[in-house]
């Protein structure tokens, strides 16, 4: 009995319904007495907030953010008040956004559509006291100035910028519904996170053809993101770093075997493709230069550089002139092979001992046991092929060979590039890592 009573109060209540809204609409939105082109009051305070649902993308190259989300916007117009005593103690009705005055707003930085946001099909609530309720939806894509400077380890400072179109500050004034965005419902995003929020407000100024200056409300909805470096650590970072320390690993391979300048070679196109797949990803722009972008430039410079030093390396190896002892270039060499510890010339030969058994022929190897009394017995013949790989000053001392004088600089470059390499990466990590993390100022 009781849910046959319940159901016969509900039918009479939804019968009474809208007889009670159709009522409240006539009385509210006749033509006498309701213009929708005039606004409610002198100045209209117009509540405005920002609820996100995705972060669709940042687009480095365009310099654009691209969201999804709605508008809250909130006002009074007390032309649209009612007692609900008298109309069935209805408390909201919806309407259509031709049927009341709604303000005319845009987002001021939008790349996409800067048309004033209006939506035909969406309803909008008012209750019985006057207060309008409208909640436009959107896909909004705006201008975010990119600072590349950490990049991947960056965080962006993106604004949505809304502001009053046909009518000053006098006239509509923008206040913030909440100190921040509403993120309850947002989903989450495989490239970004959001790090904070803010909203401000401010005024957007425009100066007139005779000098006058017409001030509009706008509000800033702020939004600072943080990318998320995985994937770009181990698709672009590790790479480059790898490339950067295989390029110095030129210097370890044998002058003999023939590879060094294609191997070099290699790790500069290596360098090059590594160079143009991040120039892609970045903003056209000079007014910030890329940490990551200054390291693999630096890097191209040593591999070049590596490439120079090898060429003149094996023109050193494959010299066929005397060693001259005196020169700059050798007294030097001496000192770089203290400093490394190079011993080449007395593994090759005993100092001082000048019978066959103890020199070296043009293969570098010493004579084996059964070749003794062949060598020893031949020496003068082989004198001339000998004194090619040991060369002999006036004072009979023995020096290093053209191919040993390579070497050692073969041996040196590799440390030093080495080392350069490492303090470098070191650099180049610290300051992403740091640098990367700054803090902006929502204010």
């Amino acid at each position: 009995m009781k849910n046959i009573l319940a159901l016969v109060t509900f039918q009479h209540a939804e019968a009474s319904f809208a007889p009670d809204a159709t009522d409240i609409r006539s009385a509210m939105l006749s033509g006498a007495i309701f213009d929708p082109a005039v606004r409610p009051n002198k100045t209209v305070l117009v509540v405005a907030g920002f609820s996100l649902l995705t972060i669709n993308s940042v687009d480095n190259v365009q310099q654009s953010l691209t969201v999804t989300g709605w508008l809250t916007l909130t006002w009074t117009d007390y032309r649209l008040a009612w007692q609900p005593s008298s109309f069935g103690d209805i408390q909201e009705i919806h309407v259509m956004p031709s049927e009341i005055w709604k303000p005319e707003v845009i987002i001021t930085n939008s790349l996409a559509d800067i048309g004033v946001i209006n939506d035909d099909n969406l309803q909008l609530t008012v209750t019985n006291t006057g207060d309008v309720l409208w909640e436009p939806p959107g896909l909004y894509t705006t201008h975010c100035e990119i600072d590349i400077t950490y990049y991947p380890f960056d965080r962006q400072k993106c604004i949505i910028e809304l502001t009053s179109w046909s009518m000053t500050k006098d006239q509509l004034e923008l206040d913030l519904a909440s100190d921040d965005i509403d993120t309850e419902d947002l989903r989450t995003n495989g490239e970004w996170i959001i790090v904070s929020t803010s909203v401000r407000d401010s005024d957007l100024l425009d100066t007139k053809p005779d000098g006058t200056v017409v001030t509009s409300s706008q509000l800033d909805f702020i939004l600072v993101l943080e990318r998320r470096p995985a994937f770009y650590a181990i698709n672009f970072i590790l790479p480059i770093i790898l490339s950067s320390f295989l390029s110095c690993v030129v210097f370890l391979v044998p002058i003999q075997a023939g590879e060094k300048v294609s191997y070099i070679l290699t790790m500069i196109l290596a360098i090059a493709v590594l160079l143009t797949m991040i120039a892609d990803s970045l903003p056209h722009t000079s007014l910030t230069a890329s940490v990551l972008g200054i390291y693999l430039a630096i890097t191209m410079f040593l591999s070049v550089l590596c490439a120079l030093i090898t060429v003149l390396l094996l023109t050193i190896f494959h010299n066929k002139e005397k060693v001259d002892t005196t020169s700059f270039f050798y007294k030097l060499t001496v000192v770089v092979a203290t400093i490394i510890s190079f011993n080449g010339c007395k593994r090759r030969c005993k100092k001082g001992n000048g019978n066959a058994e103890n020199k070296v022929f043009p293969n570098g190897t010493l004579p084996s046991k059964n070749m003794k009394n062949e060598a020893a017995g031949d020496y003068e013949m082989d004198k001339q092929r000998i004194e090619t790989l040991i060369s002999v000053d006036n004072g009979g001392k023995q020096v290093y060979t053209w191919a040993e004088l390579a070497n050692i600089w073969d041996r040196f470059c590799f440390w030093v590039f080495i080392a350069f390499t490492s303090l470098c990466t070191v650099s180049f990590l610290v300051a992403l890592a740091v640098g990367g993390r700054k803090d902006y100022v929502s204010t």
